[in-house]
């Protein structure tokens, strides 16, 4: 069963099987006790972040510490805990463009030490939901996301629904990116959860929205080589 909990504009998920659940993601801080309010029963074994933006580990010490659970995410996303910006953010976009520059001076969260790095392919039976770690780097170094035998895709940021791009509003490596969004695109998947934005629900709806960007991908792609040339200008 997956139950999805809105907090601003960030999606938090509870995965949960017979009997316990894992928790995929938290928010922006203000939101802490509002987040582990709405969990505190949900009989969570896990904290899973997908990668290691402020958004989604905002409240991971403040929730791990109530619910006395470990923290998961893959360890090339660790520096994002102390170091904001020590990935470099691109964009190719003004929104993008925005929010990438937000990140560039942000502070960081409360500091937090990861009890368990995640690589592609671990299952996760042994925290009581079916399910393995997929690999999604691009967005961040080290984004992962959790594919389900119901065929439930949580992605994390690999894909954004926030505008009519479903690609990441901003990322640390365009080739990475575009793979990965790429995999979730061919995937079978019947339920894609991602950390901005209404999930998407049947293959064929996502597929139509691609349609739809692909009449604009030499819009993006220009875009972003445009941006690359701006960046190398200012070097």
């Amino acid at each position: 069963m997956v139950e999805l909990f809105k907090f601003g504009v960030n999606n938090c998920y509870v995965l949960t099987g017979a009997k316990y659940a894992i928790l995929i993601d938290t928010c922006p801080e203000r939101y802490a006790n509002a987040l582990f309010e709405t969990v505190k029963h949900k009989n969570i074994t896990l904290l899973l972040l997908t990668h290691g933006h402020a958004d989604h580990i905002g409240c991971a010490k403040y929730i791990s510490k109530k619910l006395h659970i470990p923290i998961a995410m893959h360890k090339k996303d660790e520096i994002l805990i102390q170091q904001p910006s020590a990935q470099k953010m691109y964009a190719c976009t003004p929104f993008g463009f925005a929010l990438s520059q937000k990140i560039k001076h942000q502070k960081p969260v409360s500091y937090f030490q990861p009890d368990i790095y995640l690589t592609h392919g671990q299952r996760l039976e042994e925290y009581g939901v079916k399910g393995r770690i997929f690999a999604l780097a691009g967005h961040t170094e080290g984004s992962i996301g959790v594919w389900t035998p119901n065929k439930e895709f949580f992605v994390g940021d690999a894909i954004m629904h926030m505008t009519p791009f479903l690609k990441p509003c901003i990322y640390y490596n365009q080739s990475e990116m575009e793979h990965s969004y790429h995999n979730i695109y061919q995937s079978d998947a019947t339920s894609i959860y991602m950390g901005h934005g209404k999930p998407i629900f049947r293959q064929n709806t996502l597929k139509k929205c691609i349609k739809v960007q692909m009449s604009k991908s030499f819009v993006f792609t220009t875009s972003c080589r445009q941006h690359y040339t701006l960046q190398k200008k200012k070097k």
